[in-house]
């Protein structure tokens, strides 16, 4: 068998800045936050090992130097052999993902790229092997059309892939006759059309993969998934997604909720926790939180690297990396190394299922 038919690489879009993060972003890149005391960017390296993808590229921007240290550690865990490819300047997804197959020595085999800020359970195996047995040049994993975010992505009444945001294949039926569904964050790409992407700044579907597909000169095709998928944008649909996991610890298979002796509580030590807490649950505890007394944690409540005062009140809040003790009321607010952000200001988010 040729290395196209044996092999596939895995790639992770980590180079961004996190705007709509803000100000979480300014300490932490967006790859780097935390779901449920895990990563953002564990997820999809995590979908790669259950693959048996063995090689994955991550492009660097944005405190650049902050991503390799963890993710070294990540791939490590999950067998997986990184790759880096630094950005002087942002490159956006054109680029990013050029630059990302560069790295890994521009293989002849098939790219599967991530955003990094989009967390599923697809089973990435299963979709390679349909995207490798239809010969597309391009398959994009996509899912239902959700009420509060955008589609973009068009099939036809067969579920073949006949438009992406403006542009449509040439024998597309009409727009009346097409479903639009939306994008999961994780496509699949061939080197011959890996080739042709400029090492520039650019957009991979606006700039490089519509434009052909709208002149017929490239064949594109979906892939369908309708499991749990959340994009984490914003402080408000990390917690929005947050709030789902812990109400429902099945429906995300990939989240570390295992159950403790105190229902709802979810806990990496749940021999360890100290019996003058009130706990509300739902509540998740990472293996560094220290308790200074009898504090109110919860509901939905995920704390690591904090220490929590006896008068503390933590509820509809995600603490992570805290330096500061935590004291008195903190409800409704995301706070990372030290950055924190009060939802109650925001709005609230709502992430998609």
């Amino acid at each position: 068998m040729s290395q196209h038919e044996t092999e596939a690489f895995g790639g992770v879009l980590c180079a961004g800045f996190g705007t709509r993060m803000r100000p979480l972003t300014e300490a932490v890149p967006k790859p780097l936050l935390p779901l449920l005391n895990i990563p953002f960017l564990s997820y999809p390296l995590t979908l790669y090992a259950e693959a048996g993808i063995e090689q994955v590229g991550m492009n660097l921007h944005h405190l650049a130097d902050t991503i390799p240290p963890v993710a070294g550690r990540l791939c490590a865990q999950f067998g997986l052999e990184p790759h880096y490819a630094r950005e002087w300047e942002i490159l956006g997804t054109a680029g990013g993902i050029r630059g990302i197959w560069r790295s890994l020595d521009e293989p002849d085999a098939t790219l599967v790229v991530s955003n990094g800020d989009s967390v599923s359970g697809v089973d990435v195996g299963t979709h390679l092997r349909d995207h490798r047995a239809s010969d597309a040049a391009v398959t994009l994993i996509t899912r239902p059309l959700p009420d509060d975010q955008p589609g973009g992505v068009w099939l036809d009444d067969g579920g073949r892939l006949a438009g992406l945001r403006d542009a449509r294949r040439p024998d597309a039926p009409d727009d009346d006759q097409l479903t639009e569904v939306a994008y999961t964050g994780i496509q699949m790409l061939e080197p011959g059309l890996l080739s042709e992407v400029p090492l520039e700044e650019g957009d991979i579907f606006g700039d490089i993969i519509a434009p052909r597909l709208n002149d017929g000169d490239i064949d594109v095709r979906a892939g369908h998934y309708e499991g749990f998928w959340a994009a984490l944008d914003n402080p408000e649909l990390l917690m929005s997604t947050t709030r789902r996991c812990l109400d429902d610890p099945e429906l995300f298979r990939l989240a570390p909720l295992e159950a403790s002796a105190e229902p709802g509580v979810f806990a990496a030590n749940p021999d360890d926790l100290p019996e003058d807490v009130e706990w509300n649950p739902p509540v998740f505890v990472g293996p560094n939180v220290e308790f200074e007394g009898a504090a109110t944690v919860g509901p939905y409540a995920v704390i690591d690297g904090v220490t929590i005062e006896s008068d503390a009140t933590v509820r509809e809040a995600i603490l992570y990396g805290v330096d500061t003790s935590i004291s008195g009321p903190w409800v409704d607010c995301v706070a990372v190394a030290d950055q924190q952000v009060a939802l109650e200001d925001r709005g609230r988010g709502e992430s998609s299922s």
